[in-house]
């Protein structure tokens, strides 16, 4: 016998096994991925369009003040608890509302002042 031939016979038997094996057990189904929920929308219970940079919105309950800028750059500034009048303030930046209006000020010593806008359509007046 040749000295191969026992080798090429459990060569050929495996193979003809693992042509019988069944079949792997295919991966479990995977779920669709749960849709994230669109955040609401914000209310906005006042605005304030400040000439030259945009327009501030007082959002969260007062918790908030959100710059739009012309530019395209969105810039929520926290308000500081117990200020009165009412201060928000984020690095920079400071917005804070008055009798008269409202001013928004940069640290470099940019001042606007800001006038009450019209809220959007569907926004409860704060």
């Amino acid at each position: 016998m040749h000295p191969l031939r026992p080798i090429a016979i459990v060569a050929i038997a495996a193979c003809g096994l693992a042509a019988c094996s069944p079949d792997a057990p295919s991966p479990p189904e995977s779920q669709p991925p749960t849709p994230v929920a669109e955040p609401l929308p914000e209310t906005v219970t006042a605005r304030y369009d400040c000439p030259t940079v945009g327009i501030v919105e007082i959002i969260r309950e007062g918790r908030f003040a959100r710059v739009r800028m012309i530019d395209g750059r969105i810039v929520n500034l926290g308000v500081i608890q117990g200020s009165q009048p009412p201060v928000w303030s984020e690095v920079g930046l400071r917005f804070m509302t008055d009798q008269a209006g409202a001013e928004l000020s940069q640290e470099g010593g940019r001042t606007v002042r800001c006038t009450a806008g019209e809220l959007p359509p569907g926004d409860p007046p704060g």
